[in-house]
């Protein structure tokens, strides 16, 4: 009888996952950020895929598929930094103030 309980009880905890609140505050963290750098704008396809994982990881989050909504909220967090990495790229080259390679070598050989 004693063996039953403690099985039960083990396998009980095992299908318990801790809720992934970390993560979601940490996707959520992230896209206020790429929103900061105007993302949606610079970056819309990166930013509206990060705000795809981090709806998917809420939407499993409140229904109880905690697994699933820490690896959603993941993907929303690294899609967000992607979206916001891009957006500034973007706006230092609108600026002025970035080269790409190829260009710093352009314009290095017009001044030798």
């Amino acid at each position: 009888m004693r063996i039953s309980l403690l099985i039960l009880l083990l396998l009980g905890m095992a299908g318990c996952h801790p809720r992934p609140i970390d993560d979601m505050i940490l996707a959520d963290v992230a896209l206020k950020a790429a929103q900061k750098v105007k993302a949606e704008v610079l970056a819309p396809d990166t930013f509206r895929r990060a705000e795809n994982y981090y709806l998917r990881a809420k939407k499993d989050f409140n229904e109880g598929y905690f697994e699933s909504a820490k690896k959603y909220a993941h993907q929303a967090r690294q899609t967000a930094e992607r979206a916001e990495y891009q957006s500034v790229m973007k706006q230092m080259e609108l600026k002025g103030g970035f080269a790409q390679p190829e260009q710093r070598e352009e314009q290095g050989s017009e001044f030798e």
